[in-house]
């Protein structure tokens, strides 16, 4: 039977692989069926901050936190798919990490290859941007002016704040059903055409609305029209509320 490779072919895919696994952003270890790391390349080194030498022959238990080690799954139950955890470095730091590996023949043995890539940025930007959107669902929620954002298509309300719970005396869950935004809308109105064409846009005007209660009010708005989530949407604010005349 044919070989599969050539001898040279061999000695050029080991050449490419060693220079893959040297060169790795990613910490790639080969590990026996009992967690035992056969070999570390030099971005594992970096992530734990121990040499080649200190890896080698460790349990990659003891790689990770100690209050983790009993959620460590066995090689057989990390052949699928990619788990996310934590490492460890040498002086004790916790390091988010996402794990991915794959069964492979090492030297004629069964063995593991895990890639275990460094989240920690990704992680500190997911924070960021959550406490980023709090923020500014503070500043909806939270703003003593009448605000409101629906959708210029459909025109459901999709997020109200509590200043227009108050002065419309609807709920939240009221508002999510109105079938249209029209129904605070003593004389119903409809959106320009033009607005679902130029996002950006900005209306300032006075309207009549009518509350829970049948009573009207009449209020001074402004719209500011924008893409939101791949659809055009309306974000107004009640300026002011205009008296009645006596």
């Amino acid at each position: 039977m044919k070989a599969l490779y050539s001898k040279d072919e061999l000695v050029e895919r080991e050449h490419l692989f060693r220079t893959v696994f040297e060169s790795s952003p990613d910490a790639i270890f080969v590990e026996d069926l009992e967690g035992n790391v056969l070999e570390a390349n030099p971005a594992a080194c970096r992530l734990h901050g121990l040499s080649r030498e200190q890896l080698l022959g460790r349990n990659v238990s003891e790689l990770v936190p100690a209050d983790y080690r009993d959620s460590v799954v066995g090689p057989a139950e990390l052949i699928e798919g990619e788990v996310e955890g934590y490492s460890q470095t040498s002086d004790g730091t916790r390091i988010p990490v996402a794990i991915r590996s794959s069964p492979i023949s090492y030297k004629g043995c069964n063995a593991i290859l895990l890639h275990v890539r460094d989240i920690s940025e990704s992680r500190r930007a997911q924070k960021a941007l959550r406490e980023s959107e709090e923020r500014y669902r503070l500043l909806f929620d939270r703003n003593p002016q009448p605000m409101w954002v629906h959708d210029l298509q459909s025109r459901h309300f999709l997020a109200v704040n509590q200043a227009t719970l108050r002065l419309y005396k609807y709920s939240q869950d009221e508002f999510a059903l109105m079938p249209s935004i029209d129904a605070i809308w003593s004389q119903p109105r409809n959106e320009s055409t033009i607005l679902l064409c130029l996002p950006n846009l900005v209306e300032v005007g006075t309207a009549r609305h009518r509350r829970k209660d049948g009573s009207t009010v009449l209020v001074e708005l402004t719209q500011h029209t924008m893409t939101l989530d791949d659809r055009v949407v309306a974000l107004v604010m009640i300026s002011k509320i205009i008296p009645a005349s006596r």
